[in-house]
């Protein structure tokens, strides 16, 4: 049956509230305004240090314009960081759906539902074991939604026999799970969640997130307003004030109504509702026409129900069509030769070519002018696992970092895509704002060397106390800069505790993961070497809620991995400079340096303290010899070098 036309006066299934954050748009403008004028400082007094570097005839003498110039290039840096934040917050917005008039409209025969494709991805069996993807699988299923439109697919890069094994055994469970949910109107869809809480989910306030928790639901009225519709990650079992930083709550609450403001937000590569036709390669100029393009060498040579359901996606503007008959062809399209010499991969499909295809997906996605949605209900639709333990978080975090630098350094870059595409150029910062993440290192890294370096070789970059009112500058940037972020966690119902964490894990990934990631982008995009997928170790939840109850749940684990050795180094460097700096104040008539400097390096020092006491601890907790003596001939050479100039 052809659905109904609407009547104009037909309530809408969602709405887009512009939020009131003039407050903050007004606090992002200080800091701005700040930054500039802390480079104008620079640029001022850039020619009194040439000129005192002038004067001394000697190595040390000409070294007293480095510090300068290298924290103006810095600074720089940071103020252009600062402009793309302030593009992607400017305006945020959120998404209130209304569930209840989509089942009206059903109700009424006004709208038929369409069909819904679940797609479940995993790669390994041994760092995602099979009882998550299992009870993904069993809670896809048992959503409140019409059984005959709703397909799954389970895509296994590891083609393990014992996920395999774990799948059949999960459908003969399903026959029995999912009548069970949808008779008892069961909300929490997961097996493992559902047995291990207790007989409480029985209560009014089981009913009452029964009502909300409906996720199919909300999703673009209008079928040339978004390509894909992105739910915020979340996570089920967290560590109490994200001790790892890497459940992104804030991130996802400012950062992510913003970028919503502007095109749409990201393809996160999980909790994702995408149209059919947006995945086949289609444009929004090409809504409701045929594709001329419907060739073999396009989308492959598959039998005709797969053929058919796609002629019939692409040429109709609403496709409401069971899944039934094409789950045979399914099959062959499935198989892993299926796509060679198509354009699967590349114009249609995820596209390949980055180890976040996701992120490449949904920029070839907006590039070709789609928007996207984003929604945040409450509860949430989709919960996670994040990463427990600091290797786990910070692979993650370097195989992220890895992808977004093969994206930045292609011809998929989002700077070609507002050459080139239809890719706005608001959202083409706030793709670079993202992009940037690898490249962060190499100015954080030498700013946090900057303060130590200037103590061993009795130089300053940052104002005296004498220097009279520009010293307000540096020190205004620092306080209102966190008291701000400081205010984003706490109004987003977030701990000073997390907020804190939040800060330390964010220098301390940079120096990590994301240098890593800088390098393993750059040796790919030079030739010198490929890339690697790097999975992420899934714990199950219940070990987690178990973890919790640990009085050292949240504490930071180490490893033998190279990625420790940058931030051991630096920590190692910043002490090094305050014991020698304390020395020379005390033996010393006058130094060079300034209280700026000191602070500085305390700074640095309170952002790595995790590492401060991984030196003094034992096993996992502790940071491998190997790591420190490694770390220990760096910092020597740091400070070897630094006294050779002086």
């Amino acid at each position: 049956m052809a659905p109904k036309l609407l009547p104009l006066a037909f309530p809408p299934l969602y709405e887009i509230r512009h939020r009131n954050n003039r407050i903050s748009r007004a606090v992002e403008l200080i800091i701005l305004s700040l930054l500039l004028s802390l480079i104008t400082y620079r640029l001022i007094f850039l020619h009194s240090h040439a000129a005192a570097a002038a004067a001394a005839a000697t190595t040390a003498g000409g070294f007293l314009l480095f510090p300068w110039l290298l924290a103006l290039v810095c600074e720089s840096w940071f103020t252009f960081l600062w402009i793309l934040i302030v593009n992607s917050k400017w305006n945020q917005v959120d998404t209130h759906t209304h569930p209840e008039r989509l089942l009206q409209r059903v109700k009424d025969g006004t709208i038929e539902l369409p069909g819904v494709d679940m797609f479940v991805t995993t790669a390994d069996s041994d760092l995602e074991p099979p009882i998550l993807t299992v009870n993904t699988v069993l809670s896809l299923l048992a959503v409140d939604y019409p059984a005959s439109k709703l397909a799954c697919y389970v895509s296994d890069d590891g083609a393990s026999p014992l996920t395999f094994y774990s799948l059949l055994q999960a459908a003969k469970f399903a026959k029995l799970w999912v009548p069970f949910c949808k008779k008892f109107n069961v909300a929490v869809r997961a097996p493992f969640q559902y047995f291990n809480n207790g007989p409480e989910y029985g209560s009014l306030e089981f009913q009452q997130e029964w009502q909300k928790i409906k996720g199919l639901e909300p999703a673009p009225e209008d079928e040339k307003d978004a390509a894909f519709v992105q739910f915020p990650q979340n996570f089920y079992g967290a560590l109490e004030d994200d001790p790892y930083g890497n459940q992104m709550k804030v991130m996802m609450k400012v950062m992510g109504s913003g970028i919503a403001g502007i095109q749409g937000p990201f393809y996160q590569g999980t909790g994702c509702f995408h149209r059919r036709k947006v995945i086949y390669g289609s444009s929004p100029n090409l809504c409701g026409e045929s594709d001329k393009e419907m060739k073999l060498e396009r989308f492959g040579k598959s039998k005709d129900a797969f053929v058919w359901s796609v002629a019939q996606i692409l040429s109709s503007p609403s496709q409401s069509g069971e899944t039934s008959p094409i789950s045979l062809s399914s099959l062959q399209v499935a198989h892993s030769t299926y796509e060679f010499g198509t354009s699967w991969g590349h114009q249609v499909g995820w596209i390949y070519g980055s180890a976040t295809e996701d992120i490449l997906t949904g920029l070839t996605i907006h590039r070709k002018g789609w928007r996207s949605a984003h929604c945040d209900p409450n509860p949430s639709c989709f919960l996670g696992c994040a990463p427990a333990g600091g290797p786990a978080a910070l692979t993650q975090q370097k195989r992220w970092a890895t992808g977004i630098m093969e994206i930045f350094t292609s011809m998929n870059s989002p700077i070609m895509g507002t050459l080139f595409g239809r890719l706005k150029f608001r959202q083409c910062l706030s793709y670079v704002w993202v992009m940037a993440w690898p490249i962060r290192p190499i100015f954080e890294l030498s700013y946090s060397l900057l303060p130590p370096c200037c103590i061993f070789t009795n130089s300053h970059f940052q104002p005296k106390v004498n220097d009279g009112a520009t010293i307000a500058i540096p020190s205004s940037i620092f306080i209102v800069y966190n008291l701000y972020t400081l205010f984003e966690y706490v109004n987003a119902g977030e701990s000073i505790r997390a907020w804190w964490n939040n800060q330390r894990m964010q220098k301390v990934t940079s120096s990590a993961s994301w240098l890593f990631g800088f390098l393993s982008g750059i040796a790919k995009a030079v030739g010198f070497s490929d890339t690697a997928f790097e999975v992420t170790k899934k714990e199950h939840s219940s070990d987690d809620v178990a973890n919790k109850e640990q009085s050292d749940a949240g504490t930071f684990t180490f490893d033998d991995s190279p990625l420790f050795i940058p931030g051991t180094t630096v920590l190692l460097v910043n002490i090094a400079a305050l014991f020698i700096g304390f020395v020379d104040y005390i033996t010393k008539e006058k130094v060079g340096w300034s209280l700026g400097e000191v602070i500085c390096s305390v700074w640095v020092i309170l952002m790595y303290w995790a590492f401060l006491k991984g030196l003094f601890r034992k096993g996992k907790y502790g940071i491998p010899l190997p790591i420190i003596l490694k770390s220990g001939g760096l910092a020597l050479l740091f400070i070897h070098a630094c006294k050779f100039i002086h």
